[in-house]
């Protein structure tokens, strides 16, 4: 099982040449005749079967390669569950317009689909998108929506779900499965929902399979079944909360499998994101051990996804534990429905590679090896879910001999399988949603991406402009373009210029050994970390607790006294113009070198950050690749920046222009972000030349200690920069009122950042000065957004780090329709919040950082009168403050920055956005701002107006990434530039511009011998 576990990022190319071709190879060569011959004639069948799906019409005439299918998914996704009348107009005038509708009307079109395009066509009167038509389509709306637009419309998009939902409930839905006219039809029964968010819905969902199975067993002479989801059963279902899950969740798991059994109904547990994979396997090998599987028993089942490369493998693992334990297994081999997901997702955590095929046709070549190894297992049932004909065609000729089904999805495939028709031994079985439209759209969405994408069988069948030869291409054929780069690997999306930071999959059995192994590692030497590393003192020791533990010294640190304040400036000084000298490939290569050090290192600096900062694992880990992200980029940035310009002018001189540091800098970096912002403002110094001193907040010494031990290292001049620890207040002043001081650059409290100002108005000359003061950064979520979406986005933004970043959700701004819901849920989902100690990879929120803190966020709470906190109690010691919902009237109840995890809750009129962005302006701050809305033209209003740094549409308001999201805020909020942006480093330079006469010493010779007779 070990060996599963250990090949999420396997190399697609190791897959195709080492497992692939050596099983399917000399299958693939006796059979390709046969398969390519059975393969045309389900094609051919299937273009002459005459549909009477209209949701097969509709999405055959409006593909995602047209402005109107991309309309057609962004009204399915949203228009059904908006519960008040005005966001559905603003909707369908927001996406209407966007399509040329009146190109897909025609005599020889199927009714539906005519209907559908002058409905469309009408709502929007649409030739092109002009002023003068924009202005009749809002008339038009404004006159007849309610009584024609917004009903022909709804109506249709009714239409289309209902070409995906089977019945809306289960009694109905077996009734109908089982008076279906063509007997080889079975039926798997898919209860419509997503992943849990809160007990309450895991408990509603878990409710609703044992109905689903109690009742597919009243009458099941067809052998229907029932698909479950797991993340629908537990709201946690993550690896991380494995503990919690084989506490809570396996025993619900256990119990509808035993019900199953007991009822003979089959279950099959679907395939989810690949995170869950090992998770998932580890709870169903728990099943077998525990015997609950009956050796009659042959209803149980998974799903396998081909377009993971690990797929084969988890069918090896599943054929080894069948034959362990006697026990038999359905298999539903599936492709998946998830890619674009992975890709991101991978990117963003800086994966070593994917855990999914980059290429469409080794997704295809893994299905039919998976089908391979499926047919060699005697307890294995296997179940092929596919529209694809030469997957049919070879699946066919390979089980002749073997029991198997086909199965498709209800709704779609009818012309593939059409060939099939008239064979009596054909099984298929109909993957069938049950449940109400609203619950339908995201599985709706996922179906539309799916089937209209360019590579999809069905899009090429009925769009893709291809012949029958090029239809029963084998994928074996497009072996030579693997090596055709369209997906870059994760480390490598922002090439040419830099790499991607690397991440530490916590979900992947070796990485959480690997990472456990490295803790035990450190345990013992963050205490003496400091030791053999000089640091004058005052004489004067401080102690260092554990935030999460206020009895626990973590180890003493001494602060610098003003001696050596004053003899850390004088080297600096002495030094300054050797550094700013230096060449800016050698400073470069020192800053790149740092980057890898801190790579290498983040395991001790995760675990560091938890100790000391009282970070989660997650969080350290990420503090530590931005960190990261921050050294490559300005490294980058600087190779560019130092470049000598040459600038146009008169014949006869030169003009040249370049960027040098401008000297001695002192940066401050807070406590929230004890590597990245501490890294970030030295490292942007230190490329540009400036000498630098660092102070680092007093409440995370010893991580900064480790970090400045790592830089000089990498081989940084020790006379560059210095380590001055200790309290801002007693060792900054001498340094802000240095003459030779150049660069200030602060983040912190707002309150602190005017004393720096003010300090450095005493200076004579104009010192540069940089801040990051945070904000008071809200969320609004209009009706059209996905309330479960809204709550996974404001729960990460407000109680991710407990709250202490500067960029966290401090008020959310719901319209009133969705009020109640949002809010209920989001109660919800707080209360399956975990708060804790940070070193364990379940916590998902530990202690603020002080007892100052803890009482100033107290004093805030008790001042309201509607307050939400989890039930849960909370550890004994330390700073811990439950997660806290606060509801409000008035977005001006809060004035000031609560940094911790506080979130206010304020409703406000959907014709009242104007307001609101004017009393999110009237705050004062600017630093970020989120927006859930599916309106364009609300959001265009919204980041127009709002005068915000950083704007997030329909995605969470932390965790910016440098390069891609350059960071910083504006008014309260700080001064600007944007730290990891294009424009910080120049803030710390001079420019220097040299224009040279070079006609001085006789003549201009250049230009006379560029002149010919």
């Amino acid at each position: 099982m070990k060996k599963i576990f250990e090949d999420k990022f396997i190399s697609q190319e190791k897959v195709l040449n080492e497992k692939i071709i050596p099983c399917i190879e000399d299958f693939h060569t006796k059979y390709l005749s046969s398969i390519q011959e059975l393969t045309t004639k389900i094609i051919e069948s299937a273009k002459n079967y005459k549909t009477k799906n209209p949701f097969e019409k509709l999405i055959h005439e409006y593909d995602l390669s047209s402005k109107e299918g991309v309309v057609l998914m962004c009204l399915a996704e949203a228009l059904l569950r908006i519960p008040d009348n005005q966001t559905i107009d603003d909707l369908i005038e927001d996406k209407i317009p966007s399509g040329k509708w009146k190109d897909h009307i025609s005599n020889q079109k199927d009714l539906f689909v005519n209907i559908s395009s002058i409905a469309f066509m009408f709502s929007g009167k649409i030739v092109e998108r002009t002023e003068e038509h924009q202005s009749i389509f809002h008339n038009l709306l404004k006159q007849m929506s309610e009584p024609v637009l917004r009903s022909a419309i709804r109506q249709g998009i009714n239409i289309l779900a209902k070409q995906f939902v089977f019945d809306q409930n289960i009694q109905q839905a077996n009734n109908k499965a089982e008076n279906w006219p063509d007997k080889r039809f079975s039926f798997s029964f898919d209860m419509l929902g997503e992943a849990a968010l809160t007990f309450v819905d895991a408990d509603r969902y878990y409710q609703s399979y044992k109905k689903a199975i109690l009742t597919t067993s009243q009458n099941n002479s067809k052998g229907n079944s029932v698909s479950i989801k797991i993340s629908a059963l537990y709201p946690r279902y993550e690896r991380n909360k494995l503990e919690d899950c084989i506490k809570e969740l396996l025993p619900k798991i256990i119990s509808l499998v035993e019900l199953a059994q007991e009822r003979n109904v089959d279950i099959c547990f679907d395939a989810e994101e690949a995170d869950r994979l090992n998770l998932s396997l580890i709870l169903m090998e728990m099943l077998f051990e525990q015997k609950i599987l009956n050796a009659n028993y042959k209803g149980f089942g998974l799903a396998v996804q081909a377009y993971q490369k690990r797929a084969g493998s988890v069918i090896e693992f599943l054929n080894r534990t069948t034959l362990k334990y006697q026990r038999f297994i359905n298999v539903r081999l599936v492709k998946g429905a998830y890619w674009d997901t992975e890709i991101k997702l991978s990117q963003e955590s800086g994966s070593e590679d994917y855990p999914v095929f980059t290429k469409k046709f080794l997704t295809d070549l893994n299905y039919l090896y998976c089908a391979h190894l499926l047919k060699q297992s005697d307890y294995i049932f296997p179940q092929f879910a596919t529209h694809n004909a030469f997957s049919i065609a070879y699946i066919y000729k390979l089980f002749m001999d073997k029991p198997y089904e086909f199965q498709k999805l209800h709704g779609m495939g009818d012309e593939i399988y059409s060939y099939f028709e008239k064979q009596e031994n054909f099984k298929c079985r109909v993957y069938a949603p049950v449940g109400g439209y609203n619950d339908l759209l995201p599985y709706l969405v996922r179906r539309l991406l799916e089937n209209g994408a360019n590579t999809s069988f069905v899009h090429q069948l009925k769009k893709g402009g291809k012949t029958i030869g090029e239809l029963i291409q084998s994928p074996f054929d497009k072996i030579s373009h693997i090596n055709k780069v369209e997906i870059p690997k994760p480390i490598d999306i922002f090439q040419p210029d830099r790499l991607n930071s690397k991440g530490i999959d916590l979900t992947e059995e070796k990485a959480i050994h690997q990472f456990s192994q490295e803790i035990k590692n450190y345990k013992n030497k963050a205490s003496s970390i400091i030791d053999g590393v000089e640091c004058p003192t005052l004489n004067k020791v401080l102690p260092i607790y554990k935030p999460y533990s206020n009895q626990e010294l973590i180890g003493e640190v001494s602060f610098a006294n003003e001696a050596t304040v004053h003899q850390a400036l004088k080297s600096l000084i002495a030094f300054s113009s050797v550094w700013k000298n230096t060449a800016v490939e050698k400073r470069v290569s020192i800053i790149e070198q740092f980057a890898d050090q801190l790579e290498l290192n983040t395991h001790e600096l995760a675990y560091l950050c938890a100790i000391e900062a009282g970070k989660t694992i997650k969080d350290g880990i990420a503090d530590v690749r931005e960190a990261v992200d921050f050294c490559r980029y300005y490294s980058s940035m600087a190779r560019d920046l130092f470049k000598i310009k040459t600038l146009p002018g008169p014949t006869g001189e030169t003009n040249e222009l370049h960027l040098k540091g401008k000297g001695l800098s002192l940066v401050i970096s807070p406590w929230n972000f004890p590597v990245a912002i501490f890294v970030g403002q030295l490292v942007a110094n230190l490329v540009c030349g400036n000498v630098t001193i660092a102070k680092p907040a007093e409440q995370t010494s010893l991580i900064s200690f480790r970090v400045f031990q790592l830089l000089l290292d990498s081989g940084l001049p020790p006379q560059a920069a210095s380590l001055i620890l200790g309290k801002g207040e007693e060792v900054c002043p001498p340094i802000l009122q240095n003459s030779l001081l150049e660069n200030v650059v602060f983040t912190g409290s707002l309150e602190t950042a005017k004393i720096i100002q003010n300090q450095l108005q005493q200076q004579r000359k104009i010192v540069s000065l940089i801040a990051e003061t945070g904000g008071l950064n809200c969320l609004i979520s209009d009706s059209s957004a996905l309330t479960e979406h809204v709550v996974r986005d404001v729960i990460n933004s407000s109680f991710n780090s407990a709250g202490q970043r500067c960029s966290a959700c401090r008020i959310l701004c719901i319209e009133k329709n969705v009020y109640a819901k949002t809010v209920q849920m989001l109660k919800g989902a707080m209360d399956c919040l975990t708060i804790g100690d940070p070193t364990k990879l379940s916590t998902d929120l530990s202690s603020v950082i002080n007892e100052e803190a803890y009482d100033r966020i107290n004093n805030h709470i008790v001042k309201f009168q509607k307050i939400f906190q989890p039930s849960s109690s909370l550890p004994d010691g330390g700073y811990f403050i439950k997660p806290t919902l606060i509801e409000i009237e008035s977005i001006n109840e809060v004035q000031e920055e609560i940094f911790g995890p506080v979130l206010h809750v304020v409703s406000y009129n959907s014709n009242e956005i104007k307001k609101l962005c004017e009393e999110i302006n009237n705050l004062g701050f600017g630093l970020t701002l989120g927006i859930h809305s599916r309106i364009d033209h609300i959001i265009n209003y919204v980041t127009k107006v709002c005068n915000i740094g950083n704007i997030y549409v329909n995605r969470n308001i932390v965790g910016a990434v440098v390069g891609v999201q350059p960071f910083g805020g504006q008014g309260l909020s700080g001064t600007g530039p944007k730290a990891g942006g294009p424009h910080y480093l120049s803030r710390l330079c001079h420019e220097h511009s040299i224009s040279n006469n070079t006609t001085a010493m006789g003549g201009n010779a250049s230009l006379l011998t560029s002149i010919s007779d």
